[in-house]
């Protein structure tokens, strides 16, 4: 095979967005959106199952079943075990979880803790953080979706049309459901998805004989010079200190704060579970992106002996299945894809519509906002996000290298953060200069030096340290308290 027939790959992620449709015709049926809670965070209603699969689905799948390949095919077989450690921010998301309920029970965005909890010019910087860190989280799906048509097909689909493609979908749902949408369409392409995920990788392997054929082609390309004989290690230096600390930094920086998680653990009807539903969505994650990722290698053996066109990282895995898999097994890859990023983008661009339709709107423009004002205000930012996400995922980029720079927003912030949730004394100003040093060193290292693992720790270390010290010389004196009454926090 040649790839996959340009007009079946159309027609099979257009009739993807058949199930957002399917998912307003039950919202609206059902009625559940009536107040903004609703839209912005489901009612606080969702069973821990729901909430579960959303989240799997939610955890940059789309993105991560090429990115998880790309890397391999960069790194070798050191990136199958590396990516895969994403999942360790799952596991000890309810540890957080947990604790933000504890203190802050109403809370419908992370950002409102830090309008109560500091400073107007921490706040609106965190908005900044927070905008910036969903959008990225939506960008990246958005280039999956482009990247997977593009590269089933052989080039013959261009990029962009699976970008609109997926920002239509997105559309229909998001706008219409809010948190609802996009938790009923995410269980919905779940079950999808896992079962396909699984095939495709069995099969893959199946197609090309196994792991012994691959191996052996391997080697000899390390024998004849063509590849660096780093790429057969399971332990190699560069991508344990290059990649590995960006993965861990994703997991344990920039998942505390992005609000795509946060609004869909504040879904959950009993708060002792969201610490379940993120442990179960850890683990039925975390075998997908080995499967993924050792594709990356058949993928990475095949360009270099000239069995398949050479391709970019990012659409390696959906050129090879276009090459060695039948038509059908495509089809059901475009499935997989679009099935994660649709529900995934769709729960950033909410997450975006809360942050500035609920939390910005009615803290500093409307002060007096009814609950209607902020659902409507909502809705209009979803809707301008969509398209925002549309436009910037227009231009073809590598899905991991936008995913190993997103943490950097993060982590000079996250342990101010979590920490003064257990700490009264942390105050504004030490958090804002140290997050803003931590930002700076961490950009001009990663950008400026490519020293793309490293940077994270930089970023993370001087942003703690300041906040931390500087706390402690000018301390603040927070009472907890004034977060549990909810008439204060409206």
């Amino acid at each position: 095979m040649t790839g996959l027939s340009p007009a079946v790959a159309v027609i099979t992620a257009v009739i993807s967005m058949l199930i957002p449709v399917i998912v307003v015709l039950v919202s609206n049926k059902l009625r559940l959106i009536s107040t903004s809670e609703d839209y912005l965070v489901a009612g606080r209603r969702a069973h821990w199952a729901l909430a579960m699969a959303s989240i799997t689905s939610m955890y940059i799948w789309g993105s991560s079943v090429m990115g998880s390949a790309e890397g391999v095919v960069g790194w070798g077989l050191a990136g199958v075990w590396i990516y895969p450690l994403y999942a360790v921010g799952l596991w000890v998301f309810g540890i957080w979880a947990n604790k933000f309920a504890e203190i802050f029970p109403y809370a419908l965005s992370y950002t409102q803790y830090f309008r109560h909890r500091f400073d107007k010019k921490l706040h609106i910087l965190m908005l900044i953080i927070a905008v910036a860190t969903s959008f990225t989280g939506a960008w990246i799906q958005g280039l999956a979706a482009g990247h997977v048509l593009t590269g089933l097909t052989g080039g013959a689909v261009p990029y962009y049309v699976g970008v609109i493609i997926m920002g239509l979908a997105v559309a229909i749902f998001t706008i219409a459901a809010g948190l609802w949408g996009s938790l009923m369409a995410t269980w919905v392409f779940t079950l999808i998805a896992m079962p396909i995920c699984a095939l495709v990788g069995i099969l893959t392997w199946a197609a090309v004989g196994g792991p012994g054929p691959v191996i052996s082609d391997a080697v000899t390309l390390v024998q004849q010079g063509v590849l660096d004989a780093e790429i057969l290690k399971i332990f190699s230096w560069k991508p344990i200190y290059l990649y590995l600390p960006c993965v861990l930094a994703w997991a344990l920086f920039s998942l505390p704060m992005q609000q795509d998680y946060w609004q869909t653990a504040f879904s959950v009807s009993d708060r002792k579970d969201v610490g379940r539903a993120f442990r179960h969505a850890g683990n039925w994650w975390f075998f997908m992106p080995f499967i993924s990722g050792s594709v990356g290698f058949i993928a990475l053996v095949y360009m270099n002996t000239g069995r398949m066109p050479a391709v970019s990282g990012s659409e390696a895995y959906a050129s090879l299945i276009g090459h060695v898999l039948p038509s059908w097994i495509g089809i059901l890859f475009i499935w997989l894809v679009f099935s994660a990023t649709v529900g995934s983008v769709g729960a950033a661009v909410v997450a975006i519509g809360n942050i500035i339709g609920n939390d910005l709107y009615r803290s500093y423009i409307n002060k007096k906002a009814t609950d209607y004002q902020v659902r409507t205000f909502a809705r209009i930012v979803v809707a301008i996000a969509t398209v925002a996400v549309i436009a910037i995922a227009l231009t073809p980029l590598s899905i991991l290298m936008v995913l190993l720079f997103m943490p950097l927003y993060c982590a000079p912030f996250v342990w101010a953060f979590l920490a003064s949730q257990y700490k009264n004394w942390f105050s504004s100003t030490p958090v804002f200069i140290g997050g803003i040093v931590g930002l700076a060193v961490g950009a001009y290292m990663f950008l400026g030096m490519n020293l793309w693992g490293p940077s994270m720790i930089a970023a993370f270390v001087v942003g703690g340290v300041i906040a931390t010290v500087g706390s402690k010389i000018w301390p603040a004196k927070f009472d907890f308290s004034t977060l549990k009454t909810k008439d204060e926090l409206e």
